[in-house]
């Protein structure tokens, strides 16, 4: 448990958050503004808001828990193939998300496949961006930290997570992300180098895992499937909402790839720290769940004052993902939803008022729906294929396609993708194992190919969206 004066200083520091999106609130004059900060980031703000948003609870807390429960693989697959993977986002697909982009993911969707297809997107985009991950992470740090019921700090926390978020917009969330960062690197890097001195190095966790030797084999630790659908879910980001809006808040095409390719570099060395940590709280707490085993880890080992800082670092990591993904919601509301369904020209200020309204529905949405689920990554990943296997064909071929496009090719991909998960997923195939994500996409992607030869070529969008 923390000190009285341990709590003061997260205190003081939430407080110091919080003025920090009050004093960008005064600059809230448009939708622009709000939401993509007058596309004016430079590479360090871009940076340090997509490393920090991109490891909040899930990627901490539950990259420890993967490491406790698959071993070594969950970098060597994980990790590195992920982030093999993604080098083309930042290569190719990144430079076209600036010049291509209105303002949301749905608006290229529209430019694409029309209105229906866009409304769609809109709706299972904004059940996404409630991060049911982050929340449950939240839930465990907040039991083992402070003796407090999950749904308590839980809603302490998204409280000052839309605090932040409706007040500043994307420049708070950017300015906060960027002191979360360093807070997150610090705090969460202090704690392995001297538990894996004390444990004795590799050799001393190794011979505390002897009996699940399998877990310091960089492939052996998961199973092929699992492996598979862990890599195929890493393409993800090629739909994410928040990496399409950073994209398109950057100084330029050049300012977004360079950005994001510093990033790889980053995620690759701090998954490293946050796999071994997890096999060392494998090894030290064998029977403990491996989430509460982490905090507990750090609570007992760190001298008082210092431990102070890696809950911050956590906290940081979380508070600056929710915070970007509840705007990217706000925004979807306010365009992409209620825009559309009722055909309103809204002005400025009224989609700023909207996109705050949409940004408090997903933070109940994601309270309610988030302490339903055991682990961290389960959360993520459970609502993440939802959109991915929905959204990942459409938005991609979009993109990078040349061929022919229609309202049809659009709808069909998401309908089938989407469906064919929560198909597999409720009723799963007993007789083998199989990811159900893993069979959603190709057959997205089969949909989206048939539905394309029908209808009117929709193609033409796309150049009104370039010569803009």
């Amino acid at each position: 448990m923390l000190t009285l004066w341990e709590n003061g200083i997260i205190v003081i520091f939430a407080l110091i958050l919080l003025a920090i999106g009050y004093y960008f609130s005064k600059n809230v004059k448009s939708m622009e503004s709000y939401y993509l900060g007058n596309r004016s980031l430079p590479w360090s703000l871009i940076v340090g808001t997509l490393v920090a948003s991109w490891y909040g609870g899930v990627g901490t807390v539950g990259s420890v828990e993967y490491a406790a429960i698959y071993g070594l693989s969950a970098w060597a697959v994980w990790s590195i193939a992920a982030h093999i993977g993604r080098m083309p986002l930042a290569l190719w697909v990144g430079p076209k998300i600036h010049i291509r982009t209105n303002i949301t993911v749905p608006d290229l969707l529209e430019s694409f496949y029309g209105k229906h297809v866009a409304i769609l997107g809109a709706l299972l985009m904004f059940v996404y961006c409630a991060q049911l991950g982050e929340i449950t992470a939240m839930g465990t740090i907040g039991q083992v930290a402070w003796g407090l019921e999950k749904e308590t700090i839980g809603f302490i926390l998204v409280f000052i997570v839309v605090i932040i978020t409706v007040l500043g917009g994307f420049m708070g969330v950017a300015i906060t992300d960027m002191i979360l960062f360093f807070c997150m690197v610090i705090g969460l890097t202090m704690v392995m180098p001297g538990q894996f001195e004390n444990i004795g190095g590799f050799a001393g966790i190794t011979e505390a895992l002897k009996s699940s030797p399998e877990l310091m084999h960089p492939t052996k630790g998961m199973s092929t499937m699992k492996a598979l659908m862990l890599i195929v879910y890493s393409f993800g980001a090629y739909s994410d909402p928040t990496f399409y809006q950073r994209f398109s808040a950057a100084d330029s095409p050049k300012v977004g790839r360079r950005a994001l390719l510093t990033c790889f570099s980053l995620w690759i060395c701090f998954d490293l720290v946050l796999v071994i940590t997890g096999l060392i709280v494998r090894a030290t707490y064998p029977e403990m769940a491996p989430a509460a085993g982490y905090i507990t880890l750090v609570l007992n080992t760190l001298p008082k004052g210092i431990r102070v800082i890696f809950i911050i670092g956590i906290l940081g990591a979380i508070i600056s993902t929710l915070d970007s993904y509840y705007l990217a919601a706000g925004a979807t509301l306010a365009n992409d939803i209620y825009a559309r369904i009722t055909k309103k020209e809204l002005t400025q200020m009224q989609l700023v008022k909207f996109t705050r309204i949409g940004v408090v529905l997903a933070a109940v949405m994601g309270l309610s729906v988030a302490f339903k689920f055991e682990n961290v990554y389960d959360a993520c990943i459970f609502v993440g294929s939802i959109w991915m296997g929905s959204a990942f064909v459409p938005i991609v071929g979009g993109l990078l396609g040349n061929g022919r496009r229609t309202a049809l090719g659009g709808m069909l991909s998401m309908i089938v993708g989407g469906c064919t998960f929560g198909y597999l997923k409720m009723f799963p195939i007993k007789a083998i194992e199989i990811e159900p994500l893993v069979i959603a996409i190709p057959l997205s992607f089969i949909a989206w190919l048939i539905g394309n030869r029908i209808g009117k070529n929709l193609n033409d969008n796309e150049l009104k969206i370039e010569e803009n």
